[in-house]
Protein backbone atom coordinates (compact mmCIF):
# COMPACT_ATOMS: atom_id res chain seq x y z
CA UNK A 1 0.00 0.00 0.00
CA UNK A 2 1.16 3.71 -0.90
CA UNK A 3 2.71 5.92 1.24
CA UNK A 4 -0.76 7.50 4.19
CA UNK A 5 -2.19 10.85 2.38
CA UNK A 6 -2.11 13.44 5.40
CA UNK A 7 -4.64 16.00 6.01
CA UNK A 8 -5.47 19.09 7.69
CA UNK A 9 -8.82 20.51 8.54
CA UNK A 10 -10.11 23.77 9.28
CA UNK A 11 -13.15 23.36 11.76
CA UNK A 12 -14.62 20.74 13.92
CA UNK A 13 -17.91 21.92 13.73
CA UNK A 14 -20.97 18.57 13.01
CA UNK A 15 -19.39 18.12 9.72
CA UNK A 16 -15.85 17.78 10.43
CA UNK A 17 -16.87 16.07 13.68
CA UNK A 18 -18.34 13.56 11.54
CA UNK A 19 -15.60 13.34 9.32
CA UNK A 20 -13.26 12.46 11.71
CA UNK A 21 -15.68 9.64 13.35
CA UNK A 22 -15.44 8.25 9.82
CA UNK A 23 -11.47 8.35 8.79
CA UNK A 24 -11.06 6.80 12.13
CA UNK A 25 -13.98 4.07 12.48
CA UNK A 26 -13.84 3.22 9.16
CA UNK A 27 -9.95 3.85 8.72
CA UNK A 28 -9.61 -0.04 6.69
CA UNK A 29 -12.43 0.64 4.62
CA UNK A 30 -11.07 4.42 3.60
CA UNK A 31 -7.62 2.76 3.16
CA UNK A 32 -8.86 0.22 0.62
CA UNK A 33 -10.88 2.09 -1.01
CA UNK A 34 -8.14 5.11 -1.61
CA UNK A 35 -5.53 2.67 -2.03
CA UNK A 36 -3.58 4.21 1.02
CA UNK A 37 -4.18 4.96 4.33
CA UNK A 38 -5.66 9.02 4.79
CA UNK A 39 -4.53 10.11 8.15
CA UNK A 40 -5.86 13.40 9.95
CA UNK A 41 -2.60 15.05 10.98
CA UNK A 42 -3.88 18.41 12.87
CA UNK A 43 -7.29 20.32 13.46
CA UNK A 44 -7.96 24.22 13.69
CA UNK A 45 -10.32 25.60 15.22
CA UNK A 46 -11.43 28.79 16.94
CA UNK A 47 -11.77 28.35 20.34
CA UNK A 48 -9.43 25.11 21.14
CA UNK A 49 -9.52 25.69 24.98
CA UNK A 50 -10.95 22.53 26.70
CA UNK A 51 -11.58 20.97 23.21
CA UNK A 52 -10.58 17.15 22.81
CA UNK A 53 -10.18 16.03 19.39
CA UNK A 54 -9.19 13.10 17.41
CA UNK A 55 -5.82 15.10 16.36
CA UNK A 56 -3.26 17.60 17.26
CA UNK A 57 -4.76 21.32 17.94
CA UNK A 58 -3.37 23.56 16.33
CA UNK A 59 -4.16 27.28 15.13
CA UNK A 60 -4.52 27.61 11.70
CA UNK A 61 -1.75 29.57 10.57
CA UNK A 62 0.10 26.65 11.77
CA UNK A 63 -1.69 24.25 10.25
CA UNK A 64 -0.96 25.65 6.88
CA UNK A 65 2.61 25.36 7.42
CA UNK A 66 2.93 21.52 9.03
CA UNK A 67 5.26 19.39 7.56
CA UNK A 68 4.10 16.64 5.03
CA UNK A 69 0.90 17.52 4.77
CA UNK A 70 -1.25 16.55 1.43
CA UNK A 71 -4.65 18.40 1.66
CA UNK A 72 -6.34 20.72 3.48
CA UNK A 73 -10.18 20.23 4.39
CA UNK A 74 -11.78 23.53 4.75
CA UNK A 75 -15.15 23.00 6.64
CA UNK A 76 -15.49 26.78 8.32
CA UNK A 77 -17.88 28.19 6.14
CA UNK A 78 -18.33 31.68 4.91
CA UNK A 79 -16.19 34.00 2.82
CA UNK A 80 -13.59 34.76 5.44
CA UNK A 81 -10.86 33.64 6.80
CA UNK A 82 -12.01 31.01 4.83
CA UNK A 83 -10.78 32.56 1.97
CA UNK A 84 -7.06 33.38 3.22
CA UNK A 85 -6.77 29.76 4.00
CA UNK A 86 -7.68 28.38 0.84
CA UNK A 87 -5.73 30.47 -0.95
CA UNK A 88 -2.76 30.03 0.97
CA UNK A 89 -3.46 26.17 0.97
CA UNK A 90 -3.49 26.33 -2.63
CA UNK A 91 -0.52 28.08 -3.64
CA UNK A 92 1.70 26.34 -1.17
CA UNK A 93 0.68 23.33 -3.24
CA UNK A 94 -1.99 21.31 -0.69
CA UNK A 95 -5.13 20.34 -2.11
CA UNK A 96 -8.11 21.99 -1.15
CA UNK A 97 -11.67 19.93 -0.21
CA UNK A 98 -14.08 22.36 0.94
CA UNK A 99 -18.00 22.36 1.31
CA UNK A 100 -18.12 25.93 1.26
CA UNK A 101 -21.10 26.81 -1.06
CA UNK A 102 -20.71 30.46 -0.56
CA UNK A 103 -16.68 30.51 -1.32
CA UNK A 104 -17.25 28.47 -4.63
CA UNK A 105 -19.90 30.19 -6.23
CA UNK A 106 -18.42 34.08 -5.54
CA UNK A 107 -14.94 32.86 -6.04
CA UNK A 108 -14.65 29.31 -7.03
CA UNK A 109 -12.86 30.00 -10.66
CA UNK A 110 -10.04 31.75 -9.41
CA UNK A 111 -9.58 29.75 -6.61
CA UNK A 112 -9.31 26.53 -8.96
CA UNK A 113 -6.79 29.04 -10.90
CA UNK A 114 -4.64 28.83 -7.81
CA UNK A 115 -4.45 24.38 -7.79
CA UNK A 116 -6.59 21.41 -7.16
CA UNK A 117 -10.07 22.32 -5.70
CA UNK A 118 -12.60 19.84 -4.87
CA UNK A 119 -15.99 20.57 -3.45
CA UNK A 120 -18.46 18.14 -3.80
CA UNK A 121 -20.13 18.99 -0.33
CA UNK A 122 -20.75 22.44 -1.63
CA UNK A 123 -24.03 21.57 -3.23
CA UNK A 124 -26.64 18.83 -2.50
CA UNK A 125 -24.35 17.60 0.48
CA UNK A 126 -24.46 13.36 -0.32
CA UNK A 127 -26.03 13.94 -4.10
CA UNK A 128 -22.76 13.21 -6.07
CA UNK A 129 -24.09 16.29 -8.77
CA UNK A 130 -20.52 18.04 -8.97
CA UNK A 131 -19.12 15.08 -10.32
CA UNK A 132 -22.06 14.21 -12.10
CA UNK A 133 -22.07 17.33 -14.36
CA UNK A 134 -17.59 17.58 -14.40
CA UNK A 135 -17.18 13.62 -15.83
CA UNK A 136 -20.11 11.71 -16.40
CA UNK A 137 -21.78 14.58 -18.53
CA UNK A 138 -18.53 16.25 -19.48
CA UNK A 139 -19.34 15.63 -23.09
CA UNK A 140 -23.08 16.21 -22.93
CA UNK A 141 -24.46 19.24 -23.76
CA UNK A 142 -26.22 20.48 -20.76
CA UNK A 143 -30.35 22.31 -21.33
CA UNK A 144 -31.36 22.90 -18.40
CA UNK A 145 -30.68 22.67 -14.16
CA UNK A 146 -34.06 22.23 -11.82
CA UNK A 147 -34.39 21.36 -8.36
CA UNK A 148 -34.79 21.43 -4.27
CA UNK A 149 -31.21 22.54 -3.00
CA UNK A 150 -32.62 23.54 0.15
CA UNK A 151 -34.01 20.98 2.87
CA UNK A 152 -34.58 23.54 5.69
CA UNK A 153 -37.32 25.37 3.37
CA UNK A 154 -38.61 22.46 1.74
CA UNK A 155 -39.09 20.98 5.68
CA UNK A 156 -40.99 24.20 6.37
CA UNK A 157 -43.02 24.41 3.30
CA UNK A 158 -44.03 20.66 4.01
CA UNK A 159 -44.99 21.28 7.17
CA UNK A 160 -47.41 24.73 6.41
CA UNK A 161 -49.06 22.27 3.44
CA UNK A 162 -50.18 20.11 6.78
CA UNK A 163 -51.87 22.93 8.02
CA UNK A 164 -48.71 25.17 10.34
CA UNK A 165 -48.65 29.20 9.84
CA UNK A 166 -44.73 30.10 8.78
CA UNK A 167 -43.60 31.54 12.07
CA UNK A 168 -44.45 27.80 13.71
CA UNK A 169 -43.13 25.82 10.98
CA UNK A 170 -39.70 28.06 11.09
CA UNK A 171 -39.59 27.60 14.77
CA UNK A 172 -40.01 23.78 14.68
CA UNK A 173 -37.35 24.00 11.94
CA UNK A 174 -34.88 25.75 14.64
CA UNK A 175 -35.45 23.43 17.47
CA UNK A 176 -34.49 20.24 15.43
CA UNK A 177 -31.18 21.83 14.29
CA UNK A 178 -32.74 22.31 10.34
CA UNK A 179 -32.99 25.97 10.39
CA UNK A 180 -30.42 28.53 12.17
CA UNK A 181 -30.94 31.01 14.11
CA UNK A 182 -30.91 33.64 11.66
CA UNK A 183 -32.50 31.53 8.88
CA UNK A 184 -32.43 34.62 6.14
CA UNK A 185 -29.82 32.10 4.02
CA UNK A 186 -32.38 30.03 3.99
CA UNK A 187 -35.73 31.29 3.76
CA UNK A 188 -34.83 34.30 1.51
CA UNK A 189 -33.07 31.81 -1.00
CA UNK A 190 -29.79 33.23 -0.79
CA UNK A 191 -28.64 29.01 -0.14
CA UNK A 192 -30.19 27.45 -3.15
CA UNK A 193 -29.03 30.58 -5.45
CA UNK A 194 -25.84 29.93 -4.64
CA UNK A 195 -25.60 26.14 -5.47
CA UNK A 196 -27.62 26.75 -8.60
CA UNK A 197 -24.38 29.08 -9.47
CA UNK A 198 -22.10 26.62 -8.74
CA UNK A 199 -24.68 23.60 -10.93
CA UNK A 200 -24.92 26.63 -13.80
CA UNK A 201 -21.08 27.06 -14.28
CA UNK A 202 -20.66 23.47 -14.26
CA UNK A 203 -23.52 22.17 -16.79
CA UNK A 204 -23.23 25.29 -18.84
CA UNK A 205 -19.67 26.10 -19.10
CA UNK A 206 -20.31 29.85 -18.23
CA UNK A 207 -18.96 32.07 -15.41
CA UNK A 208 -21.96 32.70 -13.22
CA UNK A 209 -21.90 35.65 -10.51
CA UNK A 210 -24.91 34.40 -7.52
CA UNK A 211 -26.25 37.83 -7.35
CA UNK A 212 -27.96 37.90 -10.54
CA UNK A 213 -29.60 35.17 -10.18
CA UNK A 214 -33.26 36.35 -9.37
CA UNK A 215 -34.42 35.01 -5.56
CA UNK A 216 -38.05 34.73 -3.90
CA UNK A 217 -37.52 32.98 -0.72
CA UNK A 218 -40.65 31.81 1.29
CA UNK A 219 -41.30 34.75 3.89
CA UNK A 220 -43.88 35.95 2.03
CA UNK A 221 -46.01 32.59 1.75
CA UNK A 222 -49.60 31.95 3.28
CA UNK A 223 -49.83 28.99 4.84
CA UNK A 224 -53.39 29.28 3.06
CA UNK A 225 -51.48 29.32 -0.41
CA UNK A 226 -50.28 26.02 0.18
CA UNK A 227 -54.01 24.45 1.43
CA UNK A 228 -55.33 25.71 -1.57
CA UNK A 229 -52.51 24.75 -4.05
CA UNK A 230 -53.08 20.78 -2.54
CA UNK A 231 -56.83 21.01 -2.86
CA UNK A 232 -56.03 21.89 -7.07
CA UNK A 233 -53.94 19.11 -6.74
CA UNK A 234 -50.50 20.72 -6.37
CA UNK A 235 -47.89 20.99 -4.28
CA UNK A 236 -45.50 24.41 -3.17
CA UNK A 237 -41.58 23.75 -3.09
CA UNK A 238 -38.78 25.95 -3.60
CA UNK A 239 -37.49 25.35 -6.90
CA UNK A 240 -34.05 26.34 -8.35
CA UNK A 241 -34.23 26.13 -12.01
CA UNK A 242 -32.02 27.33 -14.87
CA UNK A 243 -31.63 27.09 -18.71
CA UNK A 244 -29.72 28.13 -21.45
CA UNK A 245 -30.96 30.49 -23.97
CA UNK A 246 -28.77 30.43 -26.56
CA UNK A 247 -26.19 33.23 -25.62
CA UNK A 248 -27.71 33.66 -22.55
CA UNK A 249 -28.67 31.73 -19.11
CA UNK A 250 -32.38 31.85 -17.69
CA UNK A 251 -32.09 31.00 -13.96
CA UNK A 252 -33.99 32.07 -10.79
CA UNK A 253 -34.96 30.32 -7.21
CA UNK A 254 -38.71 30.98 -6.20
CA UNK A 255 -41.40 29.11 -4.93
CA UNK A 256 -43.28 27.28 -7.78
CA UNK A 257 -46.60 25.25 -7.85
CA UNK A 258 -45.47 20.92 -8.67
CA UNK A 259 -48.27 19.16 -9.76
CA UNK A 260 -48.81 16.64 -6.97
CA UNK A 261 -47.75 13.11 -9.31
CA UNK A 262 -44.36 14.99 -10.49
CA UNK A 263 -41.64 13.38 -9.16
CA UNK A 264 -40.31 16.40 -7.12
CA UNK A 265 -43.33 16.67 -5.69
CA UNK A 266 -42.40 13.79 -4.00
CA UNK A 267 -39.22 15.35 -2.54
CA UNK A 268 -40.35 15.39 1.54
CA UNK A 269 -38.60 17.07 4.39
CA UNK A 270 -34.76 17.66 4.42
CA UNK A 271 -33.96 15.54 1.46
CA UNK A 272 -32.78 17.38 -2.29
CA UNK A 273 -33.21 16.71 -5.63
CA UNK A 274 -31.87 17.64 -8.67
CA UNK A 275 -33.26 17.14 -12.45
CA UNK A 276 -30.70 17.51 -15.31
CA UNK A 277 -31.94 17.74 -18.89
CA UNK A 278 -28.81 16.88 -21.12
CA UNK A 279 -29.25 16.63 -24.83
CA UNK A 280 -27.96 13.00 -25.24
CA UNK A 281 -28.38 11.41 -21.70
CA UNK A 282 -31.96 12.57 -21.14
CA UNK A 283 -33.29 13.12 -18.09
CA UNK A 284 -31.94 12.55 -14.97
CA UNK A 285 -33.19 12.87 -11.82
CA UNK A 286 -30.77 12.57 -8.57
CA UNK A 287 -32.27 12.48 -4.89
CA UNK A 288 -31.11 11.88 -1.61
CA UNK A 289 -30.26 13.98 2.06
CA UNK A 290 -29.16 17.24 1.07
CA UNK A 291 -28.34 17.95 4.35
CA UNK A 292 -26.69 16.49 7.47
CA UNK A 293 -23.17 15.95 8.69
CA UNK A 294 -23.03 12.96 7.96
CA UNK A 295 -24.33 13.22 4.55
CA UNK A 296 -22.26 16.24 3.93
CA UNK A 297 -19.06 14.15 5.09
CA UNK A 298 -19.63 11.62 2.90
CA UNK A 299 -19.29 14.09 -0.16
CA UNK A 300 -16.09 15.31 1.59
CA UNK A 301 -14.76 12.07 2.11
CA UNK A 302 -15.28 10.87 -1.47
CA UNK A 303 -13.07 13.56 -2.20
CA UNK A 304 -10.61 12.80 -0.40
CA UNK A 305 -10.72 9.29 -1.66
CA UNK A 306 -9.92 10.85 -5.09
CA UNK A 307 -7.95 13.06 -3.88
CA UNK A 308 -5.31 10.52 -2.08
CA UNK A 309 -6.19 8.14 -5.37
CA UNK A 310 -4.21 10.91 -7.77
CA UNK A 311 -7.89 11.69 -9.58
CA UNK A 312 -7.72 14.84 -11.60
CA UNK A 313 -9.83 17.72 -9.80
CA UNK A 314 -11.85 17.92 -12.99
CA UNK A 315 -14.37 20.00 -11.70
CA UNK A 316 -11.82 22.51 -10.41
CA UNK A 317 -10.52 22.22 -13.85
CA UNK A 318 -13.52 22.96 -15.06
CA UNK A 319 -14.17 26.01 -12.75
CA UNK A 320 -10.49 27.38 -13.19
CA UNK A 321 -10.97 27.15 -17.00
CA UNK A 322 -14.13 30.27 -16.78
CA UNK A 323 -12.12 32.36 -14.79
CA UNK A 324 -11.33 34.66 -17.62
CA UNK A 325 -15.06 34.58 -18.96
CA UNK A 326 -17.15 37.52 -19.00
CA UNK A 327 -19.62 36.86 -16.28
CA UNK A 328 -22.89 35.57 -18.21
CA UNK A 329 -26.12 37.67 -18.73
CA UNK A 330 -28.51 36.35 -16.63
CA UNK A 331 -32.45 36.49 -16.81
CA UNK A 332 -35.94 35.29 -14.81
CA UNK A 333 -36.94 32.31 -16.19
CA UNK A 334 -39.62 32.89 -19.21
CA UNK A 335 -42.94 31.14 -19.49
CA UNK A 336 -41.52 28.23 -21.14
CA UNK A 337 -40.73 26.56 -17.62
CA UNK A 338 -43.28 24.02 -16.45
CA UNK A 339 -44.00 24.49 -13.25
CA UNK A 340 -45.61 28.30 -12.90
CA UNK A 341 -44.41 31.00 -10.05
CA UNK A 342 -47.38 30.45 -6.49
CA UNK A 343 -49.44 33.73 -7.40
Amino acid sequence: MRAPYRIGLLGLGHVGGALARRLIEDGERVASAAGRPIILDAIAVARPQGRTAPASLVPADALLKRPHLDAIVELIGGIDPALTYICSALQSGLEVITANKQLIAARGPALAQLGPLRFEASVASAIPIVETLAETLAADRINSLMGILNGTTNSILDAMAAGADYADALADAQRCGLAEADPSADVDAHDPAAKLAILGMLGFRRRIEPSQIERVGIRGLDQRQLVAARERGFVVKLIAAASMTGPGIEADVRPRLIPDDAPLARVAGAMNAISVDAAYAGTLVLQGPGAGPDAAASAVLADLIRAARGTPASAGALLASLADQPVATITPLGLQTPFPAVP
